[in-house]
């Protein structure tokens, strides 16, 4: 794949096209505006898996809603999602401004690591909802952020505050989260998160201790077949890798373990740990069936402890750490430590 200038770009596509398609993409100029050219190997793919694969820091379903407005041409014609591309194909993307926030601000304490005036890092709280939903439709994450970034504005600013949350934590998952203000460094953070440049690790506690101190776990992860709300390690699923370490040891059964992701599949530490036998505490979804804890775990046993990237402006590396929250250090005050020094020796 390659990039096109797209002032230059444009007018060589109107010079092909009929007059009447060549209007129409003038009346696109006004908006940021995108061009790719595709490289023959690169032939067969769909359209909207090739830009949400190798062009663009989007969602499949903003790609999708894009595409429906007519703002995506393959050499200045409209495509569906299921276009085969073609080597030397010309994509066109005019990408619309971000709808504005729908969502009410609302007075939230949030736990501010890091803030500027492009993006901010916080440490979220257990049980805090990130995206209002059916169930949530307030007093998630979102609107505290929303809340937050109002206060910044100055009265002539233009259009209500925007928080880009740029990824997800599930909602018993604490820990750290990197928030865009604008439109640009939000696609640039994904752009990031797409290219796995961005360091993520988490601590987490599992039933059972797995026998080998550290692992890597290289297993596709799709939808389940048996219910469809839940994911699971299936041949046709994404392909999902997840490093762990063993940090302690318990008595009674459990391990702390160190855990980074080298991709970003939902529920992906969930998943391979059951899939490995040794699933989180707490969790009540991915949990090892006929097993009866004496612990009661207030939620799953996971928390996003460290996060690393690049500025998204400056270029600066930003690395961030988040203590272990007092609800999961409350439990793990309840298990006996085993003797093993050599878990916890720098590799």
């Amino acid at each position: 794949m390659k990039r096109i200038d797209p002032s230059a770009g444009i007018e060589r596509l109107k010079e092909k096209l009929p007059a009447e398609e060549a209007e129409l993409l003038a009346k696109t100029q006004s908006l940021e505006c995108r061009m790719y050219q595709v490289d023959p190997g690169e032939s067969k793919k769909r359209l909207d898996q090739f830009l949400a694969q190798t062009c663009l820091p989007f969602s499949r379903s903003r790609i999708q809603k894009i595409l429906d407005e007519g703002l995506i041409t393959v050499n200045g014609r409209v495509e569906s999602a299921s276009y085969k591309i073609r080597g030397e194909d010309i994509i066109t993307v005019h990408i619309p401004p971000p709808a504005p926030a729908e969502d009410a601000p609302e007075e939230m304490d949030l736990d501010i690591l890091y803030e500027d005036e492009c993006l901010l890092v916080i440490n979220k709280p257990p049980s805090l909802v990130v995206h209002p939903a059916p169930g949530h439709p307030n007093g998630t994450l979102l609107n505290g952020l929303l809340g937050h970034l109002s206060r910044e504005e100055a009265p002539e600013s233009d259009g209500p505050a925007r928080a880009g949350l740029v990824h997800r934590l599930d909602q018993d998952t604490s820990g750290l989260m990197v928030v865009g203000k604008t439109a640009e460094v939000v696609d640039r953070l994904m752009v990031q998160f797409r290219d796995r440049t961005v360091s993520k690790s988490y601590v987490a506690l599992t039933i059972g201790i797995p026998p080998s101190k550290r692992g890597l776990i290289d297993a596709p992860i799709g939808r389940s077949n048996g219910d469809r709300k839940k994911f699971a390690v299936t041949t046709g699923g994404k392909p999902s890798q997840t490093k762990y370490r063993i940090m302690t040891t318990y008595r009674e059964g459990y391990a702390l373990l160190d855990i980074t992701l080298l991709t970003g599949r939902t529920h992906q530490i969930r998943v391979h740990m059951q899939h490995l036998g040794y699933p989180l505490a707490g969790d009540p979804v991915y949990r090892k069936k006929g097993r009866k804890d004496e612990i009661q775990f207030p939620r799953i046993m996971l928390h996003a402890a460290n996060l690393g990237f690049t500025h998204p402006l400056s270029g600066d590396a930003l690395t961030f750490q988040a203590p272990i929250p007092s609800d999961m250090q409350s439990a793990l005050s309840q298990l006996h430590p085993l003797d093993n020094p050599a878990l916890t020796r720098p590799d």
